[in-house]
This record gives C-alpha cells, structure tokens and sequence, in this order.
C-alpha cells in the first residue's frame, strides 16, 4: 500500500503556546522528505502533531486522503508508524518481544507470529546487520542498538507513512551507512518517508526534498540536487549562514566557516 501524506494549515503546541502557525505540505510515495531546523524549531513536534501523540489546534492530517482525527488508534497505526528518538531500556524484553509488540495494531495482541512472520523479522534483521539484537533484553543493549531495534520494528509494521525523528543519531558509522542506504530502498519500493535531522550532510546524501523550519514556520521547500552544491548551500545558508556545501565524486558533505 503506498499513500500521500498532506499537511494542511496545521498548527499545534503545549497549552496555549503554539510552536508554529499553520504550515502545509505534501510528501509522496517514493520520496524521503527531511525535517531540518534549529533547536526549538518544532520538528519533533510536528512528527508528534502527525502522529496523533498531541492535539491539533487547527488544520488537517490526511494519508491517502483519510483525515487522521476521525480514525482509532488502530486504524491511524495502520497508515503511519514512528520511530522515536530513543526507546526505554526495559530489563526483560527482549529486541523480538519489541518488535512483535509493534505488530499488534494490525494483527491484535494477542494473536502469536506465525512462521511466516517470523521468517520475514529475520530477514529484515539481517539486511539492517541487527539480528543478533533479536535475542538480546532490551537493557543490555547501547542506545545505539536499541536504535537499530526500533528502526526494524518501525520498518516491519509496513506502513504507507513512516515518520523518523533523528533515527542515526546513537549509530556508529556503520550501521548509519546501513540505515541511510535501507531508507532509501524503502523509498523506492512506495513508502513516503519524513524524517527529522540535525545534520544537512545526511540530508543531502539520502534526502530526496529539504523541508526547513523556521521562526514559526516554513522558510523553505526544495528538492535535494546532488549536482548542484552552490544552489543546495544558498537554501541551507537560510539556517545556517556559515555552511559550505561541497560536491566530489563521492559524496556531499558540509562544514563551516569563521570557526
């Protein structure tokens, strides 16, 4: 199943503190839309607004057309999965007993894996290098690897609409070369994807379009062009006004300058 997400006038917050006014937008299927903005921005809280976890003070979540706000919870886990930034480290749960339990909106709690499902968790595990993770508890592992435990379930509830609020940010270099070029595959097998990082460098190198927040709002929306180093640091310099944005044969990478 593949689906749009559309954003409409939305504007959330805490108490009567908005943190933006009425922003909108639309990602599809196939692209990996990504959320840059300084601290306090309002990228966490914007995943948190789609995801239903705060209320709407005004505007619309639709995925393939269906208004979030008048559906269960189970039928809004069905179109939108999160990972979080981190997951607790709870002794006695085990990377399997985490990733099933992120089975339960579309299969119910108490219905048991079968073969099958079993046999497709291994599989994933292995392209993201976790499954040695499965049989670990929960409190044994690094925040690292409990990462890559929450990206595998995040992927294996195999929603149009996956939502990632800085899923690299405890991997070490390998595993985020992994999780970078996985995304991208997920990308291109339909899934929409919109997901929250600090650094532009990622950004560039899997982003597939920069959304970028600022000062309520925002200030710019732009496709990613790997050919285009100049154009690429004029929009990022909209945030971060000491950026150089360089291209080689192998890569895009930014630094600063004046430091």
């Amino acid at each position: 199943m593949t689906a749009s997400l559309e954003i409409r006038d939305l504007a959330a917050g805490y108490g009567r503190r908005r943190i933006w006014e009425q922003i909108s937008f639309t990602a599809c299927p196939g692209e990996i839309l990504v959320l840059l903005g300084k601290n306090g921005s309002g990228k966490t809280t914007l995943l948190r607004a789609i995801q239903g976890s705060i209320p709407l003070q005004c505007g619309s979540v639709r995925i393939g057309g269906k208004d979030l706000s008048g559906l269960t919870v189970r039928r809004r886990a069905a179109l939108v999965t999160t990972m979080p930034q981190e997951i607790p480290a709870e002794r006695g749960l085990t990377g399997w007993d985490f990733v099933e339990m992120g089975l339960y909106p579309s299969r119910g709690p108490f219905a048991a894996l079968t073969e099958k499902d079993r046999a497709k968790i291994q599989r994933t595990a292995e392209k993201f290098s976790a499954a040695a993770l499965l049989d670990r508890d929960l409190a044994e592992m690094s925040v690292g690897e409990r990462q890559m435990v929450s990206l595998l379930r995040a992927v294996l509830q195999d929603t149009p609409v996956l939502l990632l609020d800085e899923p690299a940010s405890a991997l070490d270099f390998g595993h985020t070369g992994i999780l970078f070029r996985m995304l991208q595959r997920i990308a291109e097998e339909g899934k929409t994807i919109l997901m929250v990082l600090h650094d532009p460098t990622p950004a560039l190198q899997c982003g597939t379009r920069l959304l970028l927040l600022q000062d309520g709002g925002i200030c710019a929306d732009v496709p990613v062009d790997r050919k285009a180093p100049e154009a690429m640091e004029t929009v990022l310099r909209r945030l971060y006004p000491e950026i150089c944005v360089h291209d080689t044969p192998l890569f895009c990478y930014t630094e600063t300058t004046g430091i």
